[in-house]
């Protein structure tokens, strides 16, 4: 990837961890589109014991239902 093309990155945390917690982010996914991240975190669930969350290329961060919302319109079209 070229710098002014930052991935996506998901990671996954247990359910119990928010994303303002102050330690480090965990090891990441990288994608070259939100939607490529979208499609693994709903298809590849690490066996359902953590939650997914996405860092945009813009440093937007996007929670589980945020996720499940973008594949469910995903799926709509």
């Amino acid at each position: 990837m070229t710098p002014d093309h930052e991935p996506v990155r998901l990671q996954y945390w247990p359910p119990s961890h928010t994303v303002d917690a102050p330690d480090p982010w965990p090891e990441a996914y990288e994608f070259g589109t939100v939607d490529d991240a979208v499609a693994f975190a709903m298809t590849q669930s690490p066996a359902n014991r953590e939650v997914a969350w996405l860092r945009t290329a813009e440093g937007e961060i996007l929670k589980p239902a945020q996720i499940r919302r973008l594949w469910e319109l995903r799926r709509d079209h």
